[in-house]
């Protein structure tokens, strides 16, 4: 018997069970990135020395400034108009509203002198039902917030979550999903607190650290369909 899912994307998640903001959420991405990186060069030096003596040399300085350097902090709308003074031309479109794709990510990450930068307060379209509404209408942004990293883009991403029953019900109900998440609902009208949370791409993080353009090459196990014997 073969697994026949989707292929999922290994990574670490965390969830904040305590009364946040998305300044709190982003300093617990950035201290998580720091002390993972600190350990991973203290304790695997000679493999990361590998990397950055014969695959990607003088990627260590990168690193290096990534740790030494706080990480800067700009809005969704900062990104989109990073974008559009630019001089580059583009594959994908840069209005405000569009999802950031990779080429977007990168660029904005360059700008902001090569350095790890936050993203945040994305249009309320582009994030999942759970994120917190900032009610900020007309523009209409949830507090969501995403890690940008050199070489990779997007390392982190994450938001507050809507706690809010009367505002949550409501966008459920505007998706369809109403009933299909009723026993989120729950979650919420039986008791809750203010929380968030956000997730790390582990091989996107072993790009970032070591310097490897292409992901395919920090899988620690090849992974495709139909390959899961179970």
């Amino acid at each position: 018997m073969k697994y026949q899912g989707p292929i999922l994307e290994p990574g670490l998640e965390r969830d904040l069970s305590v009364k946040v903001t998305g300044d709190q959420a982003s300093w617990v991405m950035e201290d998580m990135f720091r002390s993972a990186t600190e350990h991973v060069l203290a304790h695997s030096a000679e493999d990361v020395d590998l990397f950055h003596c014969h695959v990607t040399p003088g990627h260590r300085d990168t690193v290096d400034a990534m740790l030494k350097k706080s990480f800067p902090v700009i809005t969704y709308s900062e990104a989109i108009d990073i974008l559009n003074r630019s001089s580059e031309n583009f594959a994908f479109p840069t209005n405000w509203g569009c999802d950031l794709m990779t080429e977007h990510e990168k660029y904005v990450v360059k700008h902001c002198g090569n350095l790890p930068v936050f993203v945040t307060d994305y249009p309320y379209d582009l994030k999942a039902f759970y994120a917190r509404d900032n009610q900020d209408h007309p523009k209409n942004t949830v507090a969501a917030v995403d890690l940008l990293v050199p070489g990779v883009g997007e390392l982190c991403g994450g938001s507050l979550r809507e706690e809010r029953l009367d505002l949550l019900s409501a966008r459920l109900q505007d998706a369809g999903l109403a009933e299909t998440y009723s026993w989120y609902l729950d979650l919420r009208r039986f008791g809750s607190v203010p929380h968030g949370g956000f997730g790390l791409g582990f091989e996107r993080y072993l790009q970032c650290i070591l310097g490897v353009d292409n992901i395919k090459d920090v899988i620690p196990f090849p992974r495709f369909s139909y390959s899961c014997d179970l």
